[in-house]
């Protein structure tokens, strides 16, 4: 339910009016006594801007220990500082160190973050990127064009025509690209000024997060895939029915994007109704494959089982996360 703040309407002096701001404004805006507020008069409407230009923020900076830490408690820490904004990031470690190969492959899949100065026992990462006039619909179409392709390539990776290298590069691709947009949300929804730059409001914010969330769990699925794939080396009827099932969730995928690219909430609809069809799919040729192959014992042959269940598997995780988006796509209705 929307709340209404009634506020009201003090006469001041001879020829003036007064009206109290609610505190709650006054402290996102970071106004103080004294500050400029633009005011637009719409004929029954009166409408407040929090001064005509942002403040500019004074940059900010953090240093991180990386003495003693495992790799992967130190990329969490170092991403943790990129998402929240931090301008300079400082990586302390031991001279000869071996952490700074690592560290320095964490810094160049963000976006925006530079190595700017690196001693023998320091490395300084800047951010170059002003993230308020990045558009988060750019970060999704580029995150979706990616994905597109490794989905679209997987059928070349099961015969050998496409390295799984090639789809792995891509899928870091991907994560940069969702950091970047974490990072642009999370101002917009701090600031209100910066979400108005970007013509975007709350509920746009929140649904666009959703979906950088699904794409990037999307694409990590089709890595996986990929590296089953490559791995497995099935027969030509096992990978000519792969590819069968692969393909109608591909389909489902591309329908999904164009749904939410055009608030399409009928074709949405149409892809959540379908969803259990496409489960049924992967797991009638996973129950046919098991019951073909199951009775031969052997080592390889188990191994291609796994690698089947493994790949079957994320392909019906990548159907749920495409059901998921076209359940954001109906909320916009």
């Amino acid at each position: 339910m929307v709340r209404i703040d009634v506020r009201k309407l003090i006469s001041f002096g001879k020829g003036s009016y007064i009206v109290s701001m609610p505190k709650g404004w006054v402290e996102r805006n970071k106004l103080k006594k004294g500050d400029l507020i633009s005011v637009n008069d719409d004929g029954f409407e009166l409408v407040l801007k929090a001064g005509n230009a942002d403040k500019k923020q004074e940059p900010s900076e953090i240093s991180i220990d990386a003495k003693g830490k495992d790799v992967g408690l130190l990329k969490a820490e170092i991403v943790s500082s990129y998402l929240n904004d931090y301008d300079t990031i400082n990586i302390l470690f031991d001279i000869n160190s071996k952490d700074a190969i690592k560290i320095k492959e964490v810094i160049r899949n963000l976006s925006g973050l530079e190595i700017m100065e690196q001693t023998s026992t320091r490395i300084t990462a800047k951010n170059l990127i002003n993230v308020n006039e990045i558009s988060i619909r750019n970060i999704i179409r580029r995150m979706d064009i990616i994905t597109r392709a490794m989905m679209e390539d997987l059928t070349l990776c099961s015969r050998d025509q496409c390295s799984f290298e090639s789809i792995h590069h891509r899928d870091t691709d991907v994560n940069r690209l969702y950091y970047l947009g974490y990072r642009v949300i999370k101002n917009a929804m701090k600031n209100p000024r910066i979400a108005r730059s970007l013509e975007t409001e709350p509920w746009k914010l929140h649904s666009d997060t959703l979906i950088l969330k699904k794409l990037e769990k999307i694409a990590d699925k089709q890595k996986r895939i990929a590296r089953f794939l490559h791995t497995a080396e099935f027969d030509r009827e096992t990978v000519e029915l792969l590819d069968k099932a692969n393909m109608g969730i591909s389909e489902a995928y591309n329908s999904v994007m164009k749904s939410y690219y055009n608030q399409d909430t009928k074709s949405a609809f149409s892809i959540e109704v379908t969803h259990k069809e496409r489960i049924a799919g992967c797991n009638k040729f996973l129950e046919d494959y098991a019951q073909k192959h199951g009775c031969l014992k052997n080592k390889s042959v188990n191994g291609k089982l796994v690698a089947a269940a493994k790949i079957i598997e994320n392909l019906n995780a990548t159907a749920a996360e495409i059901r998921d988006i076209a359940r954001v796509v109906l909320c916009y209705e």
